[in-house]
C-alpha cells in the first residue's frame, strides 16, 4: 500500500510532460502493486494455512488488468504476459482479466492513446468507414479541397520558389495547361528544394513564350539532370526552402520537373464514394489523393483530414465544391 499510492499518484501527475517516461512500465508497476495488495489482504482472512490466495498470481493479473484497462489491448499483452512468466497455465485467467479490464473501460471512455490522438488532433483514420459516411450518400466532390496549388511540367525556378515560400503542402500536382490542364503527374516538396538548391535549371531563352498556355513541349530536357541517388542521398534530412538562395538573375530560368515527377499517382474520380476513397486512402497508406473529373483534369486533393468525421458533417452542409486551381 505505502508503494502503491505514491506510485500510482506520481506516474498519474507526471505523465504528458516533456520527458520521455511512458506509460507502458509505469501501468505494468501499479497494478502489479495494487494485484498483490489485494492478494496480501485476501490472504489473510485464511488464518488457518494461510493459502487462501497467492500474491504473485494476484500481481500478475493486476499488472495486466491496469496495462490492458490504459491501452486496451488483448491478444498481444496476453502472449507478452505469457512469455514473461513462461507458464501456460495463466492463459484462461489472463485472457479473462484483459477482457473484462477491455469491456470495463470502454463503458467510461476511449482507450488512453485514442484520447491523446484526438488531443493533439492527429488526423488518424479508423479501420471502419465513419458511420455518418454510410448513413448519407457524401462524393469525392464534396470533400476534396478545391484550393489546389498546381505546377506545369516545365516551370520557372521564380514560380516555383514563391510557390513553396506561400504555403507548407508536402505535394503539388503537375499539370499539362497544352492539353487543357490533364494531370500529368506530382511532385514533392522535398524534392523541389532540393532541386532549387542545386539550381537544377536551364536558361529561360530556350523557351522564351513560355507563358503561353499552348506552347508543346518536347522530349528534350531543358534543364541540368540530377540523379535519383543525389536527391535521396539526403535522407531524412532534405533542404528546406529556407536553405534555397534564389537570385534575381536566376528566377526566370526553367526547371523542367518531367524526369522528376511521379507520372502514376493514385487518384480518385469527383463522383466517386466516400466509402471507396475512404478505403483507399487507408489501404494504401496515403497522404493525399488527387481528385479527378472525367477528363482527367485536377479538381481538388483529399487529404486525411478531409476524411475525418467533422470534416465530413460540415462537408454535407456545404454540398458540391466548386472547381477552382491555380
Amino acid at each position: 500500500f505505502l508503494f502503491f499510492v505514491p506510485y500510482i499518484g506520481m506516474a498519474i501527475m507526471v505523465y504528458g510532460i516533456a520527458v520521455p517516461s511512458g506509460l507502458f512500465v509505469p501501468s505494468l508497476l501499479s497494478g502489479a502493486a495494487f494485484g498483490r495488495l489485494c492478494g496480501h489482504l485476501l490472504h489473510k482472512l485464511d488464518h488457518t494455512s494461510g493459502t487462501f490466495a497467492d500474491s504473485g498470481t494476484y500481481a500478475l493479473m493486476g499488472a495486466a488488468a491496469v496495462l490492458g484497462g490504459m491501452a486496451r489491448m488483448t491478444i498481444s499483452l496476453t502472449v507478452i504476459l505469457l512469455e514473461a512468466t513462461g507458464d501456460m497455465q495463466y492463459v484462461l485467467p489472463l485472457m479473462l482479466t484483459l477482457m473484462c479490464a477491455r469491456f470495463t473501460g470502454n463503458v467510461f471512455n476511449e482507450g488512453l492513446y485514442d484520447i491523446h490522438i484526438k488531443l493533439k488532433n492527429i488526423p488518424f483514420l479508423e479501420p471502419e468507414v465513419p458511420t455518418i459516411a454510410q448513413e448519407h450518400e457524401i462524393v469525392a466532390g464534396q470533400v476534396m479541397n478545391t484550393d489546389v496549388k498546381c505546377l506545369r511540367p516545365v516551370e520557372r525556378a521564380g514560380v516555383v520558389f514563391d510557390l513553396l515560400r506561400s504555403c507548407s503542402h508536402g505535394t503539388f500536382p503537375i499539370v499539362d495547361t497544352a492539353s487543357g490542364g490533364t494531370l500529368y503527374g506530382t511532385a514533392s516538396r522535398d524534392m523541389l528544394c532540393t532541386l532549387l538548391q542545386r539550381r537544377a535549371f536551364g536558361s529561360p531563352d530556350v523557351l522564351s513564350d513560355y507563358n503561353e498556355a499552348s506552347v508543346i513541349l518536347g522530349p528534350k530536357r531543358l534543364s541540368p539532370l540530377v540523379q535519383w541517388d543525389t536527391i535521396e542521398g539526403v535522407y531524412p534530412r532534405y533542404p528546406t526552402i529556407d536553405d534555397v538562395e534564389m537570385r534575381s538573375s536566376d528566377r526566370n530560368c526553367l526547371l523542367d520537373l518531367r524526369p522528376y515527377a511521379n507520372t502514376a499517382p493514385y487518384t480518385v474520380n469527383e463522383t466517386a464514394s466516400i466509402q471507396r476513397t475512404y478505403r483507399l486512402f487507408r489501404t494504401l497508406g496515403l497522404r493525399f489523393l488527387c481528385v479527378v473529373n472525367h477528363n482527367n483534369q485536377v479538381v481538388g486533393i483529399i487529404t486525411r483530414k478531409d476524411l475525418l468525421p467533422d470534416s465530413l458533417s460540415r462537408s454535407l452542409l456545404r454540398g458540391r465544391n466548386p472547381h477552382r486551381f491555380t
